[in-house]
């Protein structure tokens, strides 16, 4: 799943924005969502601050006296993995600040120029950027799923022989084997039990005796072998 994350002041440029992103989705067998926001409020840092993998920041400079550029060195404080886009009708003023920042954008955007083409050749960068980083992506049901595997908690193969691939936000059922999925994954993708496999770096208490498993946001699984180690026992 993309997330797009929008912020602009201008209504209609957001609307404008949000039908370029639909333009240019249709192109791409990925499933999106779109989050719009007036200003860099309090909704706005929520989502920031939600651990959902696979953003596409969109951002004005100047929106309601706060700072898009700060905004951006706030993201990257935790987050090096998202694109960040700026479109902004300050481009001469804020052109100097831009080549001087380390947070590592991928476009800067002018409104005064053709921005639309630009803004539509930037998402599509971003979205090549993003398919080389850490997702698996295959076909089930004539559905094309894209999931980043940092954002996958565990796996678990039921008695039909089917697989759910527990996510963050979603459950995910799937026509494939556990082996054929342990095998698009990377070594932080281990067996706990021979019909699961969790990701160890998601894993934040491991209880022995209850053979059970706590991640990170609180969720669980206790499909645990007796077998099952962590490193530092």
């Amino acid at each position: 799943m993309i997330n797009y994350i929008i912020c602009d002041d201008k209504v209609l440029f957001r609307q404008e924005v949000e039908e370029i992103i639909d333009r240019v989705m249709m192109r791409n067998d990925i499933l999106y969502e779109k989050h719009s926001f007036e200003s860099y409020d309090n909704d706005f840092m929520k989502i920031m601050n939600q651990k959902k993998a696979l953003k596409i920041y969109i951002l004005d400079i100047e929106v309601n006296g706060k700072s898009g550029i700060d905004i951006a060195k706030r993201i990257r404080n935790d987050d090096i993995e998202s694109m960040l886009i700026f479109c902004t009708a300050y481009y001469e003023k804020y052109k100097k600040d831009m080549l001087k920042s380390k947070f590592l954008f991928l476009d800067f955007i002018d409104k005064s120029g053709n921005y639309q083409k630009e803004l539509e050749d930037s998402i599509e960068l971003a979205l090549k950027n993003l398919s080389m980083k850490n997702i698996i992506r295959f076909k089930n049901q004539n559905i094309v799923h894209t999931i980043a595997t940092k954002d996958i908690l565990y796996i678990i193969r039921d008695k039909d022989r089917k697989c759910t691939i527990q996510t963050t936000d979603n459950q995910i059922i799937v026509n494939k084997t556990l082996i054929e999925l342990k095998n698009m994954l990377d070594s932080r993708f281990v067996y706990a039990h021979r019909a699961c496999i969790v990701n160890y770096d998601r894993i934040s208490q491991f209880n022995k005796k209850d053979k059970t498993i706590l991640f990170d946001n609180n969720m669980g699984t206790d499909l645990v072998s007796s077998r099952f180690k962590m490193e530092d026992e």
